[in-house]
């Protein structure tokens, strides 16, 4: 049976002020950058057969992030 991983994105600039960005494109902060790392170790040992993202930068990068912890990351 395949499983499915959602992930949010890491925190935003306007994240941290308890806004609301929608489609407005804010990079990650230093925490936002770190809780990524941080799911893409517990995530590492995972046999991903994809990786999907939005094509906002907070999300690809949140997604990039993780997925270099990845072990099978060479065959994505």
């Amino acid at each position: 049976m395949k499983k499915i991983y959602i992930v949010r994105h890491g925190q935003t600039y306007i994240n941290r002020y308890n806004k609301m960005q929608g489609w407005c494109d804010t990079p990650l902060t230093e925490p936002g950058i770190e809780g990524a790392d941080e799911a893409g170790e517990a995530l590492k040992d995972v046999p991903f057969d994809i990786a999907l993202s939005s094509d906002l930068k907070r999300a690809s990068d949140t997604c990039e992030i993780i997925m270099k912890h990845n072990v099978n990351k060479n065959e994505l």
